[in-house]
């Protein structure tokens, strides 16, 4: 699929930063309150969360975005976490305030890794393209119903087991279960969420969600079952994830693993990479 035309090009500046870290931490709130309450700490600008022991949802996010952070800010995230028996994990932008990253290095933070962050304008509906996309690629997507909500889980979480290796090497991270993964992604069943799923041939082949928040649409969770792969899965759900949003959302964001084949396939929808953050853990 080609890029949409005449699309406004995204830059990546403080206010678009701003508008993307805020809309990301309030969808971790939102997915968070699945399961239960969520503990939040406003501070430094930024928002940090505790949603439950081990969970994806619990980080900090737009530190420094909003001018200096003081010693007693990160005092107080540090503080936050601990008292929770959790590691401090502050995913910093790199337009944040240019002091923070040494002093997070200095106070025994260190760089885990990287994600990218990806943006798109949202343009006119392509809902005509999308149906004929689908009928010569033969997917289907469909709003995951509420009695379908083991089913989402299930296909996504097993798509997210089957995961590429690091693009640069190095030893894979340690190997989750389909189960270990479906504990973690039975947090986005949330009613605000939207999720999708794929279908071919009537089989389910994957899915994703996606979530708007001021104008903002996150897409998040894609995954494709191994045996689906190459079949234009991943492009199909975002396709309709952003045709669901016309009209509320100008904006459209995902992360991805940096050099993946998800940055890959966001590009060739018209995505760029807008920044990269530094995940950086305390244990």
């Amino acid at each position: 699929m080609t890029p949409e035309p005449n699309l406004q090009v995204l830059h990546a500046t403080l206010d678009v930063a701003r508008r993307v870290e805020r809309a990301e931490i309030e969808f971790c709130a939102v997915a968070g309150q699945t399961h239960g309450t969520v503990d939040v700490l406003e501070v430094g600008g930024a928002r940090a969360l505790f949603s439950r022991p081990a969970s994806p949802l619990n980080k900090v996010l737009g530190l420094g975005l909003q001018g200096p952070v003081s010693d007693e800010d990160l005092r107080r995230i540090e503080a936050f976490y601990a008292s929770r028996n959790a590691a401090a994990q502050i995913e910093l932008c790199p337009l944040a305030y240019a002091d923070l990253a040494p002093r997070l290095c200095a106070r025994g933070f260190v760089v885990e890794g990287f994600e990218n962050e990806l943006g798109m304008a949202v343009g006119p509906a392509a809902s005509e393209r999308r149906i004929d996309n689908e009928v010569r690629s033969g997917v289907r997507v469909s709003r995951a119903r509420r009695d379908e909500d083991d089913l989402w889980t299930r296909v996504v979480s097993e798509g997210f087991v089957a995961a590429e290796s690091a693009v640069g090497g190095g030893p894979d991270a340690p190997p989750l279960t389909t189960e270990m993964m479906i504990g973690m992604m039975s947090q986005f069943v949330h009613p605000q969420i939207r999720r999708y799923i794929a279908w071919v041939d009537d089989e389910p082949a994957g899915g994703g969600a996606a979530w708007a928040h001021e104008g903002v649409l996150g897409i998040f969770g894609t995954a494709t079952r191994a045996a689906f792969r190459r079949r234009g899965i991943q492009r199909a759900v975002t396709t309709a994830s952003m045709d669901d949003a016309r009209g509320e959302a100008d904006l459209a964001i995902a992360t991805t693993a940096p050099g993946s084949t998800s940055q890959r396939t966001f590009e060739r929808l018209g995505f760029r990479v807008l920044y990269t953050r530094a995940i950086f853990v305390k244990a």
